[in-house]
């Protein structure tokens, strides 16, 4: 099942794989935004910058699902259509 998974990004188009590779690098920057809010969460003990900060990390893990389930259905979707 791993290696399916691997061929078909190894096998995407490269319009498409930049753009992966781009929405991965926001998502990860979205995450790493969290994680400094989640410090002063813990410096300030303030309950809203944790509950923030969780909002955040969770909104940049959807975004890193997201691209990922995109990229694989345009892919997909371009691949029939060319046949």
């Amino acid at each position: 099942m791993m290696k399916l998974i691997i061929d078909k990004f190894n096998s995407m188009d490269e319009k498409t794989k930049k753009i992966l590779k781009y929405g991965i690098y926001f998502s990860i920057f979205v995450c790493t935004i969290s994680v400094f809010i989640l410090l002063t969460y813990h410096f300030h003990a303030s309950p809203d910058l944790f509950y923030i900060g969780l909002e955040v990390f969770r909104l940049g893990l959807f975004f890193i699902v997201e691209f990922i389930i995109c990229a694989l259905a345009i892919d997909t979707i371009k691949n029939q259509v060319n046949i």
